[in-house]
């Protein structure tokens, strides 16, 4: 419910129209107060004397002195029309701002009309109409079907003038405007820039671009002002302009005058980026929300990529208008870009959130389009190791688009992240998930194989040894040897404190055991070169080198190894995309795999190359 409203009038030597603007203004204000029905509405007139030097500061006095509800804020010297509205406005206690300058004129009804049209609540009151009293007969006016944060009406002049400029002048005068304070105070008012505005006198254009950027405006097209033209007002310089079609008026602009209006173009797209920024840190009440621009700000706010500033506004969109499939699917993309986002900073919990009201709107996707919400939120939850969840997700994806690659190659990874975590595997580092999908296509030979046997050069905690116990070594008879030093650097280890609670190999015990096929397992403990020189030649099927990352060790590895294993068997090698960083100068494993293949290239098939070499030992 509006309880004030102020009517802010900026005079500036106005000695022979000062006193019949008051007075039309205080007609409007009488009139109000014969049509209102209700509570009580505080009206005040605030002038805004802006040092004038003729007889306008008595004949205001003078007006004051028989008007209580009117008062003047003095200022010493004239600044522009926009500050002393400004001024004028701080002064002001009105829920409402009216604007009037010092030489123009109110009918009687402009108060009443826009105050009406703002104090519509059309969730609370049943009415939809109301009959406006006028000279010329009672008038029909609608009432706004949504709240608004500003009133316009039409405007008055008595020369003819092209209909063109006529809507132009009723969009850029703040005459015919009456706003609601809190969008006066969210854009900060009328520009103060003494430079372009006191030349250019087009602060009125600027404040009326951001209040329409901002707030819903709604139009009446009833003249309740009037624009009065006197010889050297601006009405008065442009009247040529206002009676000749637009596409007929050359305007003559001297290079300085249109610099000046580049650096007010420039000015205004300024304060209008800022308050945009601005729009995210409000309060975004209800009431405030409703009086916003909500769908266009919201649409900007997408094409900007900032998906945060668009939520709030989509969200009350929605609560509008729940059936609205464009809102709906708007904000579900929201919801989306700002989840991945968020999760780009590692926000995960808030980013799953996101993509998971994303989902619930059901929104109007491209089945592929639909398929990769899924997938990010599959992938957030992975993160979280929330697997069981997120295998869900993955599922669903997959469902939408069987043929999306990332969520392909990701299905068997996070199935073995799931199965880790029922498992209850103590893993701390991944360097084998990557190569699963791999093993899955290639190594199908050997799986539930009798008497199958596998040498593994490179255990430390078990998480191959473990996969390959799970998926390759099921049948009763199979077997596998496990090679490796078990040291390392600390962070292979677990530690509490600093201090070493369980070691690798204690991890790979640990491990292997809740397979529940530890039987299976052959582990020697020893630098690898030493323990491949004690094992029986030509027993193996399969052979897994991950011993290291220099390349000469690779080698040697690979050597001992080729005797171990059958002719038909497989040789794996580890990391041979791996590169050292920089400052290390030994040479990486690919060098010992590419010589490898070259020397022995008669003798093997290459079955796969990527981050892992994959061979078949063809013959002796």
């Amino acid at each position: 419910m509006i309880k004030s409203l102020s009517v802010i009038v900026p005079v500036m030597n106005k000695e022979h129209a000062i006193l019949r603007t008051l007075e039309s203004v205080a007609a409007s204000i009488q009139y109000f107060q014969e049509q209102h029905q209700g509570d009580p509405v505080t009206i005040e007139i605030v002038v805004v004397n802006e040092g004038s030097s003729d007889r306008s500061p008595a004949i205001i006095e003078a007006f004051c002195a028989t008007h209580p509800h009117c008062r003047v804020v003095h200022h010493f010297k004239q600044t522009s029309a926009g500050t002393a509205r400004n001024m004028g406005a701080n002064a002001a206690v009105g829920d409402l701002l009216y604007f009037c300058d010092g030489d123009d004129l109110y009918y009687k009804e402009h108060l009443y009309l826009c105050y009406r049209m703002l104090n519509h609540d059309p969730s609370g009151q049943a009415e939809t109409s109301f009959m406006l009293k006028r000279e010329q007969g009672d008038q029909p006016i609608q009432l706004p079907n949504q709240r608004i944060g500003v009133v316009r009406t039409g405007v008055y002049m008595a020369d003819p003038i092209q209909p063109f400029w006529k809507n132009a002048i009723e969009n850029s005068i703040p005459q015919n405007l009456c706003v609601r304070r809190e969008c006066h105070e969210f854009i900060e008012g009328f520009p103060e820039e003494k430079v372009p505005y006191n030349e250019t006198g087009c602060e009125d254009i600027s404040y009326q671009q951001w209040l329409a950027k901002f707030f819903k405006i709604l139009k009446v097209n009833l003249d309740t002002v009037e624009y009065i033209r006197y010889p050297g007002n601006n009405f008065d310089r442009q009247l040529q302009k206002f009676q000749t079609p637009p596409d007929q008026y050359q305007e003559e602009m001297t290079p300085a005058t249109r610099d000046l209006h580049l650096l007010r173009q420039k000015i205004e797209q300024s304060h209008g980026l800022y308050l945009f920024e601005k729009l995210k840190t409000v309060d975004k009440t209800p009431e405030f929300l409703a009086l916003l621009n909500w769908q266009q700000l919201g649409n900007d706010y997408m094409n900007q990529n900032d998906f945060l500033g668009a939520i709030p506004l989509l969200e009350y969109g929605l609560t509008q208008d729940p059936s609205n499939s464009n809102t709906r699917t708007l904000l579900a993309a929201a919801y989306n870009n700002a989840g991945s986002a968020i999760r780009s900073q590692g926000n995960l919990a808030q980013a799953t959130d996101y993509y998971e009201k994303s989902l619930a709107l059901n929104p109007t996707f491209p089945p592929s389009d639909l398929a990769k919400v899924n997938l990010n939120a599959a992938l957030t939850l992975r993160d979280q190791k929330r697997f069981d969840q997120a295998l869900t997700y993955l599922q669903k994806t997959l469902q939408l688009d069987p043929n999306l690659q990332d969520a392909i190659a990701e299905f068997p990874r996070l199935k073995y992240y799931a199965h880790v975590a029922d498992r209850g595997y103590e893993f701390t580092q991944d360097w084998f998930s990557i190569n699963i999908p791999v093993w899955q296509q290639f190594l199908t030979q050997y799986v539930n194989m009798p008497d199958l046997r596998v040498l593994e050069i490179g255990s430390w905690e078990g998480r191959s040894t473990c996969w390959l116990l799970d998926n390759l070594l099921t049948h009763p008879t199979a077997r596998i040897t496990c090679v490796d030093t078990f040291e390392g650097s600390v962070e292979h280890e677990v530690l509490i404190n600093q201090e070493v609670v369980r070691t690798i190999e204690q991890r790979f015990d640990a491990n292997v055991a809740k397979t529940g096929a530890g039987e299976k397992v052959r582990k020697m403990v020893g630098s690898s070169q030493s323990v491949l020189r004690s094992l029986i030649p030509n027993a193996h099927h399969l052979a897994y080198i991950d011993a290291s990352h220099v390349a000469a060790d690779v080698l040697e590895d690979t050597l001992l190894t080729w005797r171990l294993v059958k002719v038909g068997g497989t040789i794996i090698f580890d990391d041979y995309g791996f590169q050292f960083p920089e400052g290390i100068t030994e040479a990486p494993p690919k060098v010992a795999v590419d010589a490898f293949m070259t020397i022995f290239k008669a003798k093997v098939r290459l079955i796969h190359q990527g981050y892992q070499v994959l061979l078949e030992k063809t013959a002796e």
